[in-house]
């Protein structure tokens, strides 16, 4: 199938009635076209969008946990910021948005975190799986630090939240 097709289809697809496997074939296709550099710019943006889609329908229905969809949907921002570079108010390569809905998924302040983090061991298990969800949702961010200029302050937050992470279990 042509990208064309696969967005017309996307597009017109009834979010309950589809396949979960459906979608994660859609976002693993796409995925891999997206990272094909003989491909032109436009068209690997294009099989991001469609990465992202499917990631967000799987959320949606229900049939991905909005941790892993949302981590998922990181890889790929991520990966399409480092590869064209960032652009503000873009859906898809804003840092800022990126690193404010994973901080919003994550349900607590960083000081909060910290501080659990500190006594993992001794957490009960729901505490631990929390921990392990903050871990999941910001490793993907890591290399976005190479494309965040130093003068700007998302970059501060997102390193004081990175520095989290080899305390996180």
């Amino acid at each position: 199938m042509t990208i064309e097709e696969l967005e017309y289809i996307t597009a017109r697809a009834n979010e309950s009635a589809t396949d979960r496997q459906e979608w994660e074939s859609l976002r693993t296709l796409s995925e891999g076209r997206m990272r094909d550099d003989r491909q032109d710019d436009e068209t690997r943006l294009r099989w991001a969008r469609l990465a992202l889609t499917a990631c967000q329908r799987q959320g949606r229905a229900g049939d991905l946990e909005s941790t892993k969809a949302l981590a998922n949907q990181a890889y790929i921002r991520v990966h399409v910021i480092r590869e064209f570079g960032p652009v503000q108010g873009d859906p898809i390569r804003d840092t800022h948005d990126l690193c404010d809905k994973v901080f919003r998924e994550i349900g607590a302040s960083r000081d909060q975190i910290a501080d659990e983090a500190a006594e993992w061991r001794s957490a009960p298990p729901n505490r631990m799986l929390r921990l392990r969800y903050a871990k999941n949702l910001l490793t993907p961010l890591k290399p976005l630090m190479d494309s965040i200029p130093q003068s700007d302050p998302i970059r501060q937050d997102l390193a004081e939240w990175l520095s989290l992470i080899p305390n996180l279990p």
